[in-house]
């Protein structure tokens, strides 16, 4: 959610109060809606969904990338349909809203994960040139979170959901540096419901260790509640800042993808300690949940992970992010040896 958004003020309202329905047993109910629907999933989902469900469907479809290229592919091999149907993780939720966005039809959503927020969020995730951009803008009619579904993902995935909430305590650091550039209107409440978002989840890190329903539903609507926040605003910078910068900083360098919450830690982790923002507690949360954040244990070597931060600054500029502590801190070799010199690398 990186670029300003105007949507229609209906269709904001439905986007600011989504349908969210969270429970066990619930994926075939949730599922079930009139006229030809087309299935978009991936493989690891599909087994996991019940030949009942699968039958009801017209055609299905794996979704394998969110390349720009991948996706208007996949949309020109549809057939005729008057409802989408996502149900994954998160690739397969920005794919299923890419199509509906396209077509002006329904939009059902259930993940299989709770490890992004991409089920609850609007904008779609579309890689160009090797970069995330966010294009479009569409509401879900339903979102259906089956927790017998996400609690058979591997729990190292949900616990990693974490992640794009936890951005939080870095992000609202950076909100007011771009603010005061005048890129980014800031609001003082936003930002106060934003953060008592995450003082919930910090609470939490046992549950989520312990991958429970409590844990799960928190993560699903907290996202719902960040995302409304960042519609209340126009902008990401209730949630989003140079954590996340970092985190496609990392992507780009080692040219593959990462989990994303996973990374994302890292990067809040890394941030924190650049604005001397209480890091500490950062680690002490993500641990305590069972995060695996480490370089080591993303497959990060010191000289990806150097070569990465000593070009954030640029590419932040390059890309036209909102300012963030990135442009106001000092991101030379010797600091970089101070934010990772005890973080172990591959």
């Amino acid at each position: 959610m990186s670029d300003p958004f105007e949507p229609e003020p209906e269709l904001l309202r439905r986007a600011m109060a989504p349908d969210l329905r969270i429970g066990r047993g619930i994926l075939a109910a949730g599922l079930d809606a009139p006229g030809r629907a087309v299935l978009l999933t991936q493989p690891g989902p599909y087994e996991a969904m019940p030949a009942a469900v699968r039958a009801r469907f017209d055609a299905t479809f794996m979704v394998e990338s969110l390349a720009a290229s991948s996706l208007e592919a996949l949309d020109e091999g549809l057939p005729d349909f008057e409802r989408v149907v996502g149900f994954g993780g998160g690739m397969t939720m920005d794919a299923a809203k890419f199509v509906a966005w396209r077509h002006g039809v329904p939009l059902i959503l259930a993940p299989s994960i709770a490890s992004v927020d991409a089920s609850v969020t609007n904008t779609i995730a579309v890689r160009r040139d090797d970069r995330v951009v966010y294009e479009g803008f569409v509401v879900a009619e339903r979102i259906v979170a089956d927790l017998d579904v996400i609690a058979g993902a591997p729990a190292r995935l949900n616990r990693a959901g974490v992640g794009d909430l936890l951005s939080i305590h870095t992000a609202l650091v950076d909100w007011p540096v771009a603010a005061m550039r005048d890129v980014l209107q800031y609001d003082v409440a936003v930002a106060a419901r934003s953060a008592a978002v995450l003082e919930r989840l910090y609470g939490l890190a046992d549950e989520v260790a312990d991958v429970s329903d409590v844990a799960l539903e928190a993560i699903l609507r907290g996202y719902a509640e960040v995302n409304a926040l960042c519609l209340a605003v126009g902008h990401a910078g209730p949630e989003e800042g140079s954590e996340h910068y970092f985190a496609y900083r990392v992507e780009a360098v080692a040219a593959r993808s990462f989990v994303h919450g996973e990374l994302v830690g890292l990067g809040t982790v890394l941030m924190a300690r650049l604005q001397d923002n209480a890091p500490e507690r950062v680690v002490a949360f993500l641990d305590g949940c069972g995060v695996a954040w480490r370089p080591d244990a993303l497959g990060l070597d010191r000289a990806t992970l150097v070569e990465a931060l000593a070009g954030l600054p640029a590419f932040v500029r390059t890309a036209r992010l909102a300012p963030s502590i990135i442009d106001v801190a000092t991101l030379d070799g010797g600091v970089i040896d101070r934010l990772i010199e005890d973080l172990p690398t591959a």
